[in-house]
């Protein structure tokens, strides 16, 4: 634009030596030129703000997309190691309920299902990785840094069984089997990226922290709980999340013992359980024995106190942590 405005006083220097030269053409020229790059920035500014929405709309929420938008560069693809806190579902007695239903119907009570779910995990600022049947797979803590994100985890977990709850309810009233949703959730470091093929790729996390997580999401079952969380995620909850500690576990291919916990507003249960834990695993026995009668007393079907006394009446010569593999 500069040198398209000296076409003025040079073609006016020239008209005077007897020379003439419109200006007109090179500033429209010039000005074309800087339209134009104008013009392709913007285009390619949006195209990768589409690219970045279409990416992500469908993992996480609009403010977390809006985020990236903003900020393309806290977006590194192709993969890194982070520590996430990762969430994992599953459907009890759901393959039952569908043998009763035709397709329709079983894909019905999922959408439902899912369309209740993915609300509570977005508000909580996490990600939705993938739905596998009816399980569902999240986690906190990417595309953007979460320093909360075992608690927002954690609290999503508390709230989806909140709405669990609710949703069946409803479902029964409609003549449908019960169900329940059991979850497991654990914090460790993953790679989280885009994996796959050149043609087909999504945005998702992979390692052993996974694993983990699904494995407690299992572990429900024999817990009798709805929530299991490892002591990685526990340790980074406040204070005004009460935590009951249920056992020491080992997973499959690991030497060392991981402690889980379910949440418990409890107080008296917290603590009797605590009691019972931290005695077994020193060898003690009798005060073991009492402090898990205690745990009955106040739960009388609980299943982790039962197990304790099944243990110790079978008078093991030494406290080992229970295997996931064999819940």
């Amino acid at each position: 634009l500069v040198g398209a405005g000296s076409a003025w006083p040079i073609s006016y220097g020239l008209y005077m030596q007897g020379w003439w030269l419109a200006p007109v053409a090179p500033m429209a020229a010039v000005a074309a030129f800087y339209v134009t790059q104008v013009l392709w920035a913007y285009l390619e500014h949006r195209h990768r703000a589409l690219a970045v929405r279409r990416m992500f709309a469908q993992y996480v929420p609009p403010a977390v997309v809006e985020a990236l938008v903003a900020r393309p560069e806290s977006l590194h693809l192709g993969g890194g190691r982070r520590v996430l806190t990762i969430l994992f579902t599953d459907l009890a007695n759901f393959t039952a309920m569908s043998e009763g239903q035709t397709p329709e119907q079983t894909v019905a009570v999922l959408t439902e299902y899912f369309g209740v779910m993915t609300p509570i995990i977005h508000r909580h600022g996490g990600t939705v990785d993938k739905f596998i049947g009816d399980a569902i797979m999240a986690f906190w803590g990417a595309p953007l840094a979460d320093d909360a994100h075992a608690e927002h985890a954690v609290r999503a977990a508390m709230d989806m069984q909140v709405a669990m709850d609710a949703l069946v309810r409803e479902l029964t009233a409609r003549g449908l089997p019960p169900i329940a949703m059991r979850v497991g959730v654990h914090t460790g470091t993953a790679v989280v990226g885009n994996v796959g093929s050149s043609n087909r790729f999504s945005y998702t996390v992979i390692g052993d922290a996974v694993n983990l997580a699904a494995r407690l999401e299992g572990a429900n079952k024999a817990f009798g709980t709805g929530i299991l969380l490892s002591e990685a995620t526990a340790c980074q909850l406040p204070a005004s999340v009460g935590l009951r500690h249920l056992d020491n576990v080992v997973v499959k291919g690991k030497s060392q013992a991981v402690k889980v916990f379910t949440p418990d507003d409890r107080a008296d249960i917290r603590a009797a359980s605590a009691l019972l834990v931290e005695r077994f695993y020193a060898g003690q026995h009798t005060q073991a024995l009492a402090a898990a009668k205690e745990v009955l007393a106040l739960l009388p079907q609980d299943k982790p106190a039962q197990r304790f006394v099944e243990r110790l009446q079978a008078q093991e010569p030494y406290a080992q942590a229970l295997s996931l593999d064999k819940l």
